[in-house]
């Protein structure tokens, strides 16, 4: 598959892309409100305790220095000393107070998951649009086809949820445990060889499940079947859809961190948070175009333009 193939059908329903990435918008914007609601007190109380005690000076302290590559190892020693006695202050003068950081982790991660849940709904929805067009060279109205695939939606987001997504958790924290125990004296190399590490790791999580739900939509298999199917497939050609999503990937992340060290402002924020979207929904093409060719199946990039499998 000729990169350009990929390029092409994704701008030719670039209409489907905005209206992807806004229905994302939306809902982040609807569980932000809510949850400030819910949680304004909390989040006030923390940020008062983390600043009394001096954790937040101190992991500024660590950030700095990690930013200025002024590390030793003697010198992180006393900074996670400093950063650890802060946290024990903090501890001490709360009653209960480890009891209640667990049950506060384990809510955080319960409403992590279920906003996950609800934000990757466009898959189903998304991929099937692309599908009609790969196939057929048709334009389905996304809100129609959205509403239509719930059912299959919330069925494969809730094993997407419990299980690619728990493996991203896993990964994105062991390269943070890599780095503290191992990589956080090299300053500012060990970070950006960390950040590498995990880059490759969830791409080679992306990987081997790219073909599980072009496989669920193209074949009309249910979830399970359809994952491994998608195994199966993937088994033939991970190499070339690994390169092509890594490839992706730290083209992305390069933009967003050009557009972060320019100015930290809640509009880079927004900027750098479109862009990943784009990235997640031009992954989705390629798997998807990467599916139809392991298919031995043509394709359309054009309503009056369509290749062979061999293109």
């Amino acid at each position: 598959m000729k990169i350009k193939n990929a390029f092409q059908i994704f701008f030719k329903n670039y209409s489907l892309v905005l209206k992807v990435m806004v229905t994302q918008l939306v809902m982040l914007a609807i569980f932000i409100g809510v949850g400030s609601i819910f949680i304004a007190d909390m989040v006030v109380d923390v940020e008062s305790g983390l600043a009394e005690f001096g954790v937040i000076d101190n992991l500024n302290a660590i950030f700095q220095a990690i930013a200025q590559n002024n590390f030793t190892t003697e010198s992180f020693h006393e900074m996670m000393d400093a950063l650890r006695s802060s946290f024990y202050q903090w501890a001490s003068s709360v009653d209960f107070f480890y009891q209640k950081l667990t049950v506060s982790g384990l809510l955080a991660f319960v409403v992590v998951l279920i906003v996950k849940y609800f934000l990757d709904f466009y898959k189903v929805a998304f991929n099937q649009n692309l599908n009609d067009f790969m196939s057929t060279s048709a334009k389905t109205p996304f809100m129609w086809r959205f509403f239509k695939s719930f059912g299959t939606a919330a069925k494969t987001q809730l094993i997407d949820t419990f299980f690619p997504f728990l493996l991203d958790v896993f990964i994105v924290l062991g390269s943070i445990g890599i780095y503290i125990s191992m990589l956080s004296i090299s300053g500012l190399i060990g970070l950006v060889l960390t950040t590498l590490i995990m880059i490759v790791l969830l791409t080679l999580r992306k990987t081997l499940f790219a073909f599980w739900i072009p496989a669920m939509i193209i074949n009309e298999m249910p979830p399970k079947a359809s994952m491994a199917e998608g195994f199966k497939g993937i088994s033939d050609c991970f190499g070339k859809v690994f390169g092509k999503l890594l490839l992706t990937t730290l083209f992305t992340c390069a933009l967003v961190l050009v557009f972060l060290l320019g100015i930290v402002h809640w509009v880079t924020v927004v900027v750098a948070l479109v862009i990943f979207l784009n990235n997640e929904l031009f992954a989705s093409t390629i798997c998807m175009i990467e599916y139809y060719k392991h298919s031995n199946f043509g394709f359309y990039i054009d309503k009056m333009k369509a290749v062979d499998n061999e293109d």
